[in-house]
């Protein structure tokens, strides 16, 4: 693409968004946080601001360079008529074609909001040099032949003739009064809604004319319809409509006849381009014309608001979106005026806002936050289109952040854009850039990360293919740092990197955790490298402490490191489960009716009875141990039709839980419904552990009425990647480790990982339920001896009791 053109763009923002930290706005100053700078197509760039005050603004730009080459401005009906409504990213992405790509816009006109003429455009609205409203008392914004941009008022004057004599046509499009010569275009629909009284006649241009503006073209007669109405107006063509006297003129026409129609259009008074784009804004004075912000006639209320403008040599037009009734406080049309003089415009209108006020970018969407919450359907858009030819090959790489901010050690991999060579953006998430620069700049990590090891900024280079582009690094003097997380959960299989980031303005990065010393409070429970990746050893939970210059910041760390590969998780223990039902079940939790060779889980016992919509839901809220690659939960649902079950979860950084569907679940037999984390959650991100269980939803079909069923869970087991699998899986639940399992010895060791606990009651039966060893346990920092003495080498179940929870245990004496 041609590099001055985005040049020009990025340094004219600079007016605001570079040089200026503040702006003052209408008497109160807001400063300036850049939110987004970069290009979005053809000699376009977008821009987002964050203005804050003891208000704040959220502003959107987008500027666009006329004298592209590959770039021009259209306006987009809704549905391509005059009546009806449609978003503007919906416009944009019907109106798309190869070699004309409609890439970014906003909302256009006010438009008619009830009624039989829904969306009709109130303003002056042109597609394509063919009129689709009237310009009538509201100001405009128009362009021509040329992509000249104006704003002001026009009015019109529209002309019939034929045989040496001229006619007045009365207006274009919309509805046919008493004796008038109305002139009907696509931009109407595809018929012109008139009633049988009248003439219409169908014209098609000449060979070599074209629809235009303040020039006459020539059309032919090649149908004529009388006292019949509604007549079809097919693509590019028009249709003369006369009521009474103005049916008399059309009378006289025949077949094949020429025509010569003149749609005269006066901007101001005094300019008669070749107009070919319009939209129209309010009925006030332009807010901002010739430079100066108009004070008198202003729109004072505080409303989201869009607008569009040109700078003073014509040669960039500037739209803008403001989002308002919420966080963003909205403005008024001086404001507005005064937000884009500030970005370079030197006249300006105000088009609808509210909450039709929109901007699109084709490979973002919305770009603003609308205030329905939505993006509206509106009358028409307006917005910049790429001409250039279809061409995929990345000609040019940018970066989102072309100047990057960090402190000392900060880390950093910058997100890059790709253009073809037209300027079209054709990948906003490039893969595959390399990055260097010099030593004393800094270093590029094994990862492909920069961080700034270097006492002073620079130049940080970045390549692809045979493309490269600069960014520039600074260095700032000081900036907060502190850790993601307050704290952790790890074990022995990896090891976890700590995260240290700091914030500069609005963004947050990462710091190199080696740049950091670093000290641990207990060190037999984890390490941590000089690299600050930490690892767990044993059980338990400590502190580590990192050090950089003036920061200092401590993170809790929990190791929980599973004895087997396969563990039980939870063995549905019915006093800590909660059962929820269709009600005319009457569904009880219980141990009855479970498969005869299963020693421990709960049943949900019911009687059929048919209601709508029947299900069984049991939940247990309750952490997982340690971190789990996999989760496994056994059921045997008997004869019960399940049309599906839910089982859900959630990371212990999420408010919500997430669920996985489980549609074939066999009968009569144990089933292993399994769900891996990673496909709920990023289980790369230690942040979601421990993963928490919620619940486990079955959905129950047909069955026999006044039958009855039971519904069996096991256990819950989870699997840890890399850990041996013992040959009797431990049993691990949420509240107690248990150790040593097996046990060859006369003493039991039990930790509590609620260190709470002030009274346990320790149980252990054979598997035909005899208890042999019954113990009340005093624990002493989370933990506890049971003395179980000698007993015969053999299976049993161990059950742990508080005051609020019970767990049962399998345990293997040898």
């Amino acid at each position: 693409m041609n590099k001055k053109y985005f040049l020009f763009l990025l340094i004219s923002f600079f007016s605001i968004v570079g040089l200026a930290q503040t702006i003052d706005i209408d008497g109160k100053i807001y400063s300036i946080d850049t939110l987004d700078n970069y290009q979005v197509g053809p000699g376009t760039t977008y821009t987002g601001l964050r203005l804050k005050s003891n208000t704040r603004l959220d502003v959107y730009f987008l500027k666009t360079a006329l004298h592209h080459p590959y770039v021009t401005i259209k306006t987009t009906l809704a549905r391509d008529s005059i009546y009806g409504t449609e978003t503007p990213s919906a416009m944009a992405t019907r109106k798309s074609k190869e070699g004309s790509v409609y890439f970014a816009g906003t909302n256009g006109d006010f438009f008619t909001t009830s009624g039989s003429y829904l969306g009709m455009p109130i303003g002056g609205c042109m597609v394509d040099a063919e009129l689709a409203t009237m310009p009538i008392a509201r100001k405009i914004f128009s362009f021509d032949q040329n992509k000249l941009p104006y704003v002001g008022e026009i009015t019109y004057n529209g002309k019939l003739k034929f045989s040496q004599t001229e006619y007045v046509i009365n207006h274009v499009n919309h509805l046919r009064s008493t004796n008038e010569l109305v002139l009907y275009n696509r931009n109407n629909g595809k018929y012109t809604r008139t009633n049988s009284y009248g003439t219409e006649v169908l014209v098609e241009l000449i060979e070599g004319e074209s629809w235009k503006t303040n020039s006459p073209v020539k059309a032919k007669v090649t149908k004529i319809e009388k006292n019949k109405g509604n007549m079809t107006i097919p693509s590019g063509q028009a249709v003369l409509s006369g009521h009474g006297t103005s049916q008399t003129i059309l009378d006289n026409l025949s077949l094949n006849d020429t025509v010569e129609i003149s749609i005269g259009l006066t901007l101001n008074n005094e300019i008669t381009a070749p107009f070919t784009q319009m939209v129209g804004g309010d009925n006030r004075k332009e807010m901002l014309k010739n430079g100066i912000v108009e004070t008198s006639e202003v729109w004072n209320e505080l409303h989201p608001r869009t607008a569009i403008g040109y700078s003073q040599n014509k040669d960039t037009v500037i739209f803008c979106v403001v989002d308002g009734r919420g966080v963003s406080a909205g403005v008024t049309t001086k404001q507005l005026a005064i937000l884009m003089k500030s970005a370079g415009a030197y006249s300006a209108i105000n088009l609808d806002g509210g909450g039709s006020s929109c901007m699109y970018v084709k490979s973002f969407g919305i770009m603003n936050s609308p205030s329905d919450g939505n993006e509206r359907a509106v009358a028409n858009g307006i917005f910049a289109v790429a001409t250039a030819p279809n061409d995929n090959v990345i000609a040019e790489i940018k970066s989102y952040t072309p100047t990057i901010q960090l402190p000392r050690f900060g880390v950093i991999m910058p997100k890059f854009l790709g253009y073809n060579q037209y300027g079209v953006l054709i990948n906003t998430d490039l893969k595959g850039v390399s990055l260097s620069c010099a030593p004393d700049v800094g270093q590029i990590l094994e990862d492909g990360r920069f961080v700034a090891t270097g006492t002073e900024g620079g130049i940080l280079t970045a390549h692809y293919n045979n493309i490269e582009t600069k960014l520039t690094i600074k260095l700032v003097g000081s900036a907060e740092v502190a850790f993601r997380l307050d704290s952790v959960l790890v074990d022995q299989r990896s090891n976890y990197p700590i995260q240290v980031q700091t914030t500069i303005g609005i963004n947050t990065m990462d710091v190199l955790p080696a740049a950091l010393s670093w000290t641990i409070r207990d060190p037999e429970i984890c390490s941590i490298d000089e690299n600050g990746h930490l690892k767990g050893l044993k059980n338990g939970s400590t502190t580590v402490v990192g050090t950089l210059g003036d920061f200092k910041d401590s993170l809790k760390v929990i190791v929980e490191i599973p004895s087997s590969g396969r563990m039980i998780g939870d063995n549905f223990d019915v006093e800590n489960w909660t059962l929820t039902a269709s009600a005319p079940l009457n569904a009880v939790l219980n141990t009855e009716n479970l498969p005869s060779n299963w020693t421990h889980g709960a049943a949900v016992n019911y009687v059929y009875t048919s209601t709508r919509a029947p299900f069984i839901k049991l939940l247990r809220n309750a952490p997982m141990y340690g971190l789990p690659d996999t989760l496994k939960l056994i059921v045997n649902i008997g004869d019960i039709n399940i049309t599906k079950a839910l089982l859900s979860l959630r990371a212990n950084n999420a408010a919500s839980f997430v669920s996985k569907e489980f549609t074939t679940i066999p009968k009569n037999t144990d089933t292993e419904l399994s769900v891996a984390m990673s496909e709920l959650f990023d289980a790369t991100d230690i942040a979601i552990y421990p993963v928490w269980f919620d619940n486990i939803n079955f959905y129950l079909g047909a069955q026999t009425s006044g039958q009855a069923y039971t519904l069996a869970l096991k256990e819950i087991v989870l699997c840890y990647k890399g850990v041996e699998v013992s040959g009797l899986p431990s049993v691990l639940l949420s509240q107690y480790e248990v150790f040593p399992n097996p046990l060859e010895g006369n003493s039991l060791n039990i930790r509590i990982k609620n260190n709470d606990a002030k009274l346990l009651q320790a149980q252990l039966f054979h598997l035909n339920g005899q208890c042999v060893v019954s113990q009340k346990l005093n624990p002493e920092n989370g933990m506890a001896i049971f003395e179980v003495g000698k007993l015969p080498a053999g299976t049993y179940l161990l059950k742990i009791r508080n005051k609020e929870t019970s767990e049962t245990i399998n345990l293997l004496i040898k």
